[in-house]
């Protein structure tokens, strides 16, 4: 069984050089070399001290065990002790990556005299989708991340390629790699028309091609993939607003046959290949390994236990209290104006709804199609639609932890009004910006502390 013994918390430590020593427990001597000038508060941290008198730098030999995947698990082990422990996520970058190409294209669009130059992009050799580069960086960055303030000597990675192709066949052959579902048909519309013959997956009925849409059941940016078994066929008619905010096509994903999920597969892959080109010292290991050695320590499966037994953590180390959740946020809303939708009542039904959600149901202005029309449930507007828009930028950004001087409190922040005179807290507080001190700005990446009841 794991260790009964009290979890232990710890405060980091460098040097006045910036060089990592060992984490100190003696939190009352931190709260003296702080008081005393002997150290401060370590960059935008309050967790990790930096001394600016000389001391000696002894260091032990710490490993730092990385669980890759979208869900990043980390922890730091040596001495039989656990030093810090970590679950970071990035979430979906699609619809972010959507709003920036639509907001350049509009701004490149009002240059009159810009020469074209859409036929002349070249790739970088190694190129990657944003996406993942995006969630490639993330990775490599949150573990580069534990060296500025811990002395790490060795970094294990539970990392393997995977192949797609096997995961949805097992038994396939070589010479099936290159004879696919779609093999023999120029577009993947072309396939979904020949499997699903002219039908509409709502109606049963067939359309001319010219009529039928290609469907996402999981839409991309939920994760969802442009392979065949993710999409269907829908008409004019049903692809509309109303039925993705209805249920409709929900009820519809739900009933299909569930697909394999490649992203995670594509991504391990990825990181496989380019671990090398960011980290010269590092071991590899295999799944199966840590899932024999949780089993052996009797240690329940997580992120958080899977990357302690891959640094080397046994069910005799010394857990620690420093576990933190970490979650990527956006740097900048380049979002300066917001429509927000009206109000109306339904009459089918009496409740307030959007209203995209009683609309027309018309997605083509070209042709006059047999539409189902909703607007003619819209009984009374509750409340009338508005667009805002942002004309400054505020230093204050939601999260951000502030220290409000007429109560003496350390408040949340969730945003600012009256043009950033007022600040807003989480607990649906105001207070007057000139009362506001700040104490920790959240730069993209939102760091929570959390108890043992979240390790699991």
């Amino acid at each position: 069984m794991m260790s009964e013994k009290k979890k232990v918390n710890y405060i980091y430590v460098v040097d006045s050089n910036g060089t990592p020593l060992m984490p100190t427990s003696r939190l009352g001597m931190v709260r003296h070399w702080l008081k005393t000038g002997q150290a401060r508060w370590f960059g935008n941290s309050r967790k990790t001290i930096q001394f600016v008198r000389p001391v000696t730098t002894n260091t032990q030999e710490l490993t730092l065990g990385v669980d890759a995947g979208f869900h990043l698990g980390l922890s730091v082990v040596g001495n039989n002790c656990e030093y810090y422990a970590s679950e970071s996520l990035r979430k979906s970058e699609k619809d972010r990556i959507t709003n920036r190409r639509e907001l350049r294209r509009s701004r490149r669009g009002r240059l009159r005299y810009r020469k074209a130059r859409f036929d002349n992009r070249r790739r970088k050799d190694g190129w990657l989708t944003p996406s993942i580069q995006h969630r490639l960086d993330f990775t490599i960055k949150e573990i580069k991340r534990l060296y500025t303030f811990l002395p790490i000597t060795n970094l294990v990675v539970e990392v393997t390629p995977f192949d797609n192709q096997k995961l949805l066949n097992p038994n396939i052959k070589d010479w099936q790699y290159q004879k696919g579902k779609m093999y023999g048909f120029k577009t993947i519309k072309d396939y979904l028309l020949a499997r699903d013959n002219y039908r509409d997956a709502l109606d049963g009925k067939q359309y001319p091609a010219s009529q039928l849409r290609v469907h996402h059941l999981v839409q991309r940016k939920n994760g969802g993939s442009n392979q065949p078994d993710n999409l269907v066929l829908l008409s004019d008619i049903n692809h509309n607003q109303a039925n993705h905010n209805n249920g409709v096509l929900a009820k519809l994903r739900e009933n299909r046959q569930k697909t394999i999920d490649y992203r995670g597969a594509y991504f391990m892959s990825i990181l496989a290949t380019r671990l090398s080109n960011y980290f010269d010292n590092y071991t590899i290991t295999q799944g199966y390994l840590t899932a024999n050695l949780r089993q052996k320590y009797e240690i329940e499966k997580s992120h958080l236990n899977d990357a302690f037994i891959i640094a080397g953590g046994t069910d005799v180390t010394l857990r620690t209290n420093n576990i933190y959740s970490r979650q990527k946020l956006r740097n900048n809303n380049r979002s300066l104006q917001k429509f927000y939708d009206a109000k109306y009542i339904d009459s089918r039904d009496g409740k307030q709804k959007a209203g995209k959600g009683l609309s027309s149901g018309r997605t083509r202005r070209s042709k006059e199609l047999n539409y189902d029309n909703l607007r003619q449930f819209r009984k009374e507007k509750v409340k009338k639609g508005r667009v805002s828009i942002r004309r400054n930028h505020y230093q204050l950004r939601p999260h951000d932890v502030v220290l409000n001087t007429r109560t003496n409190r350390i408040e949340t922040v969730k945003g600012v009004n009256n043009k950033g005179k007022a600040v807003i807290f989480q607990t649906g507080k105001t207070c007057s910006i000139n009362r506001i001190v700040s104490l920790y700005h959240v730069n993209g990446t939102l760091e929570r502390r959390i108890g043992d009841e979240n390790r699991r």
